[in-house]
């Protein structure tokens, strides 16, 4: 029997996981599925363990980063945090495809999802085409730079504090070639909104990209880091405030507007 869900909103059909994974390659399609309905899964020491239902990228989110590894083909990418390996599927499935590439995923906690994630990669055959380090991503990354690696799509999905993805993130940008993208995920999140806003407002050298997935945010590196010593750009959360504009009665925010005005006279 066909079941067909709309979208309220404008009454146009919701497509399915299968149909929204199809472009994948069988064996990639088939552990994204298995993973998705939430099946337990096989960890390193040969048993099958549950997984988290929250612990994944969004079926969109993943289509939008293996369809940019197919437009761009690049020879190397990087993901900070590997978890169970949902987007380590995506980005392995875009290598096959493409017939080139090396994919390094970067998680100091991988026995903390069974290994699951490592585990995933040896299934779909790609032990020539993939690299995990078990380590922090801190010291791995300065270690990359010190050997002059280069990653031209780095995602970066690991500790989500505020000063932990900003640290990833400047790291990751010494990382990146020109042309590069850097992949923020988790927007929902006030510390990655933050970082994102830091980034917006104080990395002139990265141009942020529009995507249709809302939970991310796109650096593409346009320049040289070319900021004085001393630089520095106030900076906040603009989803914040778009909101608390939006809640907030015009005559407070005309005379808000008046008492900057006054003060910088």
């Amino acid at each position: 029997m066909f079941f067909m869900v709309f979208n309220r909103a404008t009454d146009c059909p919701t497509p399915s996981l299968d149909e929204i994974l199809s472009p994948l390659p069988r064996p990639f399609r088939s552990a994204l599925l298995s993973m998705y309905n939430v099946e337990s899964q096989l960890g390193s020491d040969g048993e099958r363990h549950s997984i988290d239902r929250g612990t994944r990228i969004s079926p969109e989110h993943g289509m939008w980063m293996y369809r940019l590894c197919r437009e761009a083909k690049p020879k190397t990418t990087l993901e900070i945090g590997l978890a169970y390996g949902f987007s380590m599927v995506y980005f392995l499935a875009a290598i096959r495809e493409n017939g080139l590439g090396h994919h390094t995923a970067v998680d100091p906690f991988q026995s903390h999802y069974h290994g699951i994630g490592w585990r995933q990669s040896r299934s779909l055959d790609a032990s020539d085409c993939f690299r995990f380090i078990e380590e922090k991503s801190v010291s791995v990354l300065v270690h990359f730079a010190d050997r002059g690696e280069m990653f031209e799509v780095i995602f970066i999905d690991g500790n989500h504090r505020f000063d932990d993805v900003l640290v990833d993130f400047t790291l990751s940008a010494e990382l990146c070639p020109m042309g590069g993208c850097i992949i923020l995920d988790d927007m929902w999140m006030p510390s990655i909104r933050m970082a994102v806003a830091f980034i917006r407002s104080n990395r002139k050298d990265f141009e942020e990209l529009k995507t249709p997935v809302s939970n991310i945010a796109v650096f593409r590196r346009i320049g040289e880091d070319a900021r004085e010593w001393h630089h520095y750009v106030e900076f906040f959360d603009i989803d914040k405030w778009r909101t608390i504009r939006r809640f907030t009665p015009t005559f407070l925010r005309r005379g808000a507007k008046a008492i900057v005005r006054f003060v910088r006279a």
